[in-house]
């Protein structure tokens, strides 16, 4: 890795870096103007940002905003106020300045006006290529819970795989663990995501906004991403001159397992650097279900981060670094093991180095950052050595190059190095050692025709896995080398202002893993005995998905259809047997070629000045294509629906709310051989807040009681549904104090 780090990332970086001071122009451009209501009247406070730049400005009292030391280069600017319709433009300031006119529209409703994931190039919803979900602001608040995948188990399409409270991972239209990319902040999260109770380390009190993208999108985020892309944004540093020292304080409480929780975020700029840290913790007893307690089931987390950052004519660079601290206590069936108190403790560091480079005709972004991922398994509460111990080195760099528009075609080029290292430290083996590497390149273009929009996109990559030799699994050193191209084509319609048809054919692939490819033994974790088969082929996927979008100030609502091939699919098969030694079931990894397809459904429409309707569903089949048999752990069918009532002041609140939501779930009985069937089931969630002002600043307090009615029900993807029940009745309680120090 340090071979990497000295002969390859640095000098790319430094280069980048090089480039971009003698390749930026002389001077700035400033873009400004006038944000006015319909009426005509100036609006006050209206937050004006350029993503690409991490710029951004208010308005005065006469609606007048300015940016200046604008490099050259054509942008997306985005203008937002609370009570309005978020607007975005696009501005070009290679001919000069830039003065425009922008009139917002009243509406209650909060709608994300802008989408980072789907495109190389910042867009707004209806211009996306993919279905896309956007989690931020008050709604991400609102929806907060015991880690940040939790609150995406009401997004289209999303499903949570759970292990306890904290241990909880995303299906994405039926699809999990290597087949889904996490990625924060440009980065790709890389732990050991190959198993059901390993969910992503993330700090759920640090992520600003959450994009889910559903659907393949391997051209621009790698191999793997067969069945969609996290995109999680942190907290960054300030990009403008702030206060020497701002912050705010987080802290939320649990009633089912007696969960507290806080965190601390300070953020500010001394002289010309701006920074931000902050620091969380939780910790968490067993949790209750309808029918009584889970023992061993409590959870405890530490997390820290620290960011420090430049911004000038030139761009930018940002160096954060962060480490997540977890243990999580595993329940296990108490007729097969009474009495048994295994758990997990997991680390998880990264060291990130992120540059933005506009220059004349182009825009640079590159990444490199350093992963380290420590996970131990341990047998008992007592027990002072880990059964299974592996340490996950990642190393990565990512560049790529935006130019600007040769007619009407722009796009990105960018080039991807991944490097790995994988260390089993225990006793006991359960993967062997290996080194990975994964080197690609990617070619996405666009093109703007009026109301149409065609986007396409190529990718090459290239892995090697290097296995270590490993008597302990009879393993002798060997390599395994893949390589594969990924492809899609988009267009979208807008076939006017409000309206848009959407449709997208990709291509993608997944290699097997070290562990899908050799796993061999007892793993504690899932309570089962693991083969698996040195003769798995790469996975190859064929999506097709369409979609009708419609997005206005009183109304936002999608359909989607989708259609999912996957050959060589990859799955893990019980076999009925069980190993002698440790009683555990034994499985065996297989595969098949796959079928899955689905629609999902989402409307929400401002029915009154202060009443909101939200409705969704969710349809998924999935089986193997030869017999139709269903594939395993497959989310149940489930239709949602909710009122939210909302006022601007209350009784000296601001935006207080009122809102309550049912979740009707379908009785999932396709299922794999050997797999428990579930009951359907539906819940109630009810929630209530506000802002308080305190002293020219608002406390947000906001309060929510999960299955309100305390149904006794187990989730599909529970992996405890087989011997015990989902939590009870959860009443969550939540503030956060904004903050400035002064002089």
């Amino acid at each position: 890795m340090h071979k990497l780090i000295f002969h390859v990332i640095f000098p790319a970086l430094a280069f980048a870096f090089a480039f971009g001071y003698l390749g930026s122009p002389v001077n700035g451009q400033t873009i400004s103007g006038i944000v006015s209501d319909t009426n005509g009247q100036p609006l006050a406070g209206v937050n004006v940002v350029l993503p690409a730049l991490q710029r951004g400005a208010s308005t005065d009292s006469t609606g007048t905003f300015i940016i200046e030391k604008i490099p050259e280069g054509i942008y997306v600017i985005m203008f937002s106020m609370i009570g309005y319709q978020k607007e975005t433009h696009q501005v070009d300031t290679r001919a000069g300045d830039v003065r425009l006119h922008v009139v917002l529209h009243i509406s209650p409703l909060d709608f994300p006006s802008i989408v980072l994931t789907a495109k190389p190039q910042p867009t707004d919803v209806l211009s996306s290529p993919q279905s896309v979900t956007v989690l931020e602001g008050r709604q991400l608040d609102r929806g907060r819970g015991q880690s940040t995948i939790h609150i995406l188990e009401n997004s289209p399409g999303v499903a949570t795989f759970s292990t306890g409270s904290g241990i909880v991972k995303p299906s994405i239209r039926g699809l999990t663990s290597q087949r889904v990319l996490v990625v924060v902040d440009g980065v790709r999260q890389e732990g050991q995501q190959w198993s059901d109770e390993h969910a992503p380390e993330i700090d759920a009190f640090d992520t600003e906004r959450i994009e889910v993208i559903r659907g393949p999108n391997s051209v621009l985020y790698g191999s793997d991403a067969l069945g969609g892309v996290i995109n999680i944004k942190s907290a960054d540093v300030p990009a403008e001159n702030v206060a020497p020292m701002q912050g705010k304080i987080m802290l939320s409480g649990f009633s089912n397992n007696r969960q507290g929780a806080g965190a601390l975020s300070l953020y500010g700029m001394l002289g010309k650097v701006n920074y931000r840290t902050s620091v969380s913790a939780r910790s968490a007893g067993d949790i209750t279900t309808p029918k009584g307690r889970l023992p061993n089931s409590g959870m405890s987390e530490y997390n820290g981060r620290a960011s420090l950052g430049v911004h000038g004519l030139w761009g930018s660079a940002t160096l954060h670094a962060s480490r997540v601290n977890q243990k999580f206590e595993i329940y296990e069936n108490p007729a097969e093991n009474p009495g048994a108190t295994p758990y997990q403790r997991v680390t998880h560091d990264k060291i990130h180095l992120n540059f933005r480079l506009p220059l004349n005709n182009m825009r640079i972004e590159a990444d490199a950052a350093w992963q380290n991922n420590h996970r131990r398994e341990f047998e008992a509460q007592d027990e002072a050595n880990p059964e299974l111990n592996l340490l996950l080195g990642t190393g990565t760099l990512d560049i790529k190059v935006h130019h600007y528009p040769i007619g009407p075609v722009f796009g990105t080029a960018g080039f991807s190095l991944m490097q790995q290292r994988n260390q089993s430290l225990a006793r006991d083996v359960l993967i062997p050692q290996f080194r990975q590497r994964n080197l690609a390149f990617f070619l996405y273009e666009e093109m703007n025709l009026r109301q149409i929009s065609l986007s396409a996109g190529l990718r090459l990559d290239s892995r090697q896995l290097k296995i270590g030799q490993d008597n302990r699994l009879a393993l002798d050193e060997q390599v395994r080398r893949y390589q594969e191209l990924s492809g899609l084509l988009g267009a979208v319609w807008r076939i006017s202002g409000p309206l848009a048809i959407a449709a997208n054919f990709g291509r993608a692939w997944r290699a097997p893993t070290a562990f899908e490819l050799f796993v061999d033994g007892v793993h504690e974790g899932t309570v089962r005995y693991e083969t698996g088969d040195e003769n798995l082929q790469p996975e190859n996927a064929l999506n097709l998905d369409v979609s009708l979008r419609f997005v206005s100030a009183r109304m936002q609502g999608e359909m989607a259809f989708f259609h999912n091939k996957i050959e060589q699919y990859i799955y893990l098969q019980p076999t009925g047997a069980t190993d002698p030694e440790s009683g555990f079931r034994k499985y065996q990894h297989s595969q098949t070629d796959a079928l899955l397809q689905g629609a999902e459904f989402t409307l929400t429409l401002q029915a009154t000045a202060w009443l909101t309707v939200t409705g969704g569903a969710d349809f998924l089949h999935a089986e193997r294509k030869a017999d139709r048999h269903p594939l395993p752990l497959v989310p149940a069918n489930r239709i949602k629906a909710g009122l939210q009532a909302k006022r601007q002041k209350l009784y000296g609140l601001h935006a207080p709310y009122v809102s309550v939501q049912a979740k009707v779930v379908q009785a999932q009985n396709r299922v794999a051989e050997y797999e428990s069937p579930t009951p359907g089931y539906t819940t109630l969630r009810m929630a209530m807040g506000a802002e308080i002002p305190l002293h020219r600043r608002a406390l947000l307090l906001d309060i929510r009681v999960d299955n309100v009615l305390n149904t006794a029900y187990r989730d599909h993807l529970n992996r405890y549904k087989e011997y015990a029940h989902d939590p009870g009745r959860n009443v969550v309680i939540m503030l956060c104090l904004p903050f400035e120090v002064k002089n």
